[in-house]
């Protein structure tokens, strides 16, 4: 009897697993619980960049500001793969560069900035221009004597210049703007120059005017986001996006007798 009672209840456990299993299958049944796979977000690739610079210079990355490295030492800084510009200019801001970089792999990628090799070569065009620099004339005698005027004219050009640059950082639109809006020596028809004007006045008369920078130019590049500035120590000019500002000056010009 005992024996009985367990085979039916045997075969009872056994149909309803089988009833079971075939309502799970059957189409319009009770839906099964299925657990949900975990959602993997993708990630960004990115890489490091290693900065090293041989003089102390004040650096950025892709126009931001990154500060100071040491002469000799490095930084670093997280950066997805692309292209970047690393751009670096000495403390006293009279030597600059900027580097164009394509990262196409993970991991680190190094940036070596020689700043070096650029003051090197202004200052030797500087002790160039004194050695090659004419005995005073009585033009220049007067020049001199009136140095406290606030314009210079090239009497090679007739060009009229301001004897300073604006003093301070600048960016490229801020300096179109400071030339368009001054009003010096009575006139207001003031502007930035062509790079051909920069290289020929840095080429000649350079201890003419007072510069604490480089100054912009209106020229434009191939590229649309750049324009010509120039180094007056060694009258080399340079491309830089329009954003960047460190360093950058506005001298302004005019044709005299307009």
């Amino acid at each position: 009897m005992q024996n009985g009672c367990l085979a039916r209840w045997a075969l009872i456990a056994v149909l309803f697993c089988y009833a079971g299993s075939a309502l799970a299958q059957k189409p319009g049944g009770p839906p099964m619980i299925v657990p949900k796979k975990p959602i993997v977000r993708p990630v960004a690739a990115s890489a490091t960049l290693l900065v090293l610079c041989d003089l102390a210079c004040n650096w950025k990355l892709d126009g931001e500001d990154k500060g100071r490295i040491e002469a000799g030492k490095s930084a670093k800084a997280k950066i997805e793969l692309g292209e970047h510009i690393v751009t670096a200019s000495t403390e006293d801001g009279l030597d600059a560069t900027e580097m164009d970089r394509t990262v196409k792999d993970l991991g680190q990628s190094i940036v070596r900035i020689k700043l070096q090799p650029v003051r090197e070569a202004r200052l030797a065009a500087r002790q160039n221009r004194r050695e090659q620099a004419p005995a005073s004339t009585s033009q220049e005698q007067t020049s001199a004597s009136r140095s406290y005027e606030k314009t210079w004219t090239d009497p090679s050009t007739r060009l009229m210049w301001t004897k300073k640059d604006n003093g301070s950082d600048i960016t490229w639109q801020q300096a179109t703007d400071y030339c368009w809006n001054l009003r010096l020596d009575g006139h207001s028809d003031w502007r930035l120059p062509e790079i051909d004007e920069l290289e020929n006045i840095f080429r000649s008369s350079y201890r003419n005017l007072q510069m604490s920078g480089w100054p912009w130019s209106v020229s434009g590049t191939e590229s649309t986001a750049k324009v010509w500035t120039i180094n007056p120590g060694t009258g080399s000019r340079y491309a830089l996006q329009i954003s960047y500002n460190t360093n950058e000056r506005a001298l302004c010009v005019r044709r005299s007798g307009e």
